[in-house]
């Protein structure tokens, strides 16, 4: 497959851009960054390194063993975006890239998407991801990062007021992630109470959730879903 990408792109340049809604990829990936916040919660809480739960808990037991499903369907349409090494800080330089790629991508654009893309995704950075990592232990580096990023967020946004831009992303995973752990139990719940056909409506309730949160995240980063304010 590796192969095949490095000739296939040689050849048609544009690949699936042409076919696929740039929306559908792109939720494809934040669908794969709530995932990982789910599945990191053993290890860093969902905020500011609250709400740890143990790994036996069901909903987390369940996304872990089945994730590899929607993961599979972000490696297809966006291929390199996919972990391939179980090294923790690899994952998580991989799961942070979009900060860097984002970034970037948005500012040879035109239009605010790189206040979008850069402000929302180090919010996701300080308030959950780097609760794995040791930098979580010091608080006064904390206090620190904190400040510089709050320092950042005055300076790029500050022209034209519009500091509720940082909250798109952030709020947007959250939801996403809680919605998720909703219908995990309620799953769990249902299933306690069933004695037949339990793997049917399990996979069922899968399939509805990612289909709803890719549709739905597309439509918004699309442009074609107003949440709030100008996104």
């Amino acid at each position: 497959m590796l192969v095949f990408k490095l000739v296939h792109g040689h050849v048609f340049y544009d690949g699936l851009a042409m076919d696929v809604p740039e929306g559908i990829a792109q939720a494809s990936v934040i669908l794969i960054l709530v995932i990982a916040i789910i599945m990191a919660i053993p290890l860093r809480g969902i905020i500011f390194g609250q709400g740890k739960k143990p790994r036996s808990d069901r909903v987390i037991q369940f996304i872990r063993k089945y994730h590899g499903y929607v993961m599979s369907f972000g490696t297809v349409v966006n291929f390199h975006y996919h972990p391939t090494h179980a090294n923790k800080s690899w994952v998580l330089l991989l799961e942070t890239w979009v900060f860097i790629h984002g970034t970037l991508t948005a500012i040879i654009q035109p239009g605010i998407g790189w206040q979008i893309f850069s402000y929302g995704f180090m919010i996701l950075f300080l308030v959950n991801q780097i609760f794995q990592t040791r930098a979580s232990e010091n608080k006064a580096l904390m206090g620190l990062m904190y400040v510089l990023f709050c320092a950042w967020a005055y300076w790029g946004l500050n022209k034209d007021k519009v500091y509720y831009r940082a909250t798109f992303i952030p709020i947007a995973e959250y939801a996403c992630v809680y919605v998720v752990l909703l219908i995990g139990k309620v799953t769990c719940s249902v299933v306690d109470r069933l004695r037949n056909y339990k793997q049917l409506f399990v996979m069922t309730v899968y399939v509805c959730v990612t289909i709803m949160l890719s549709i739905g995240l597309a439509m918004i980063l699309a442009g074609n879903l107003q949440v709030y304010n100008d996104y």
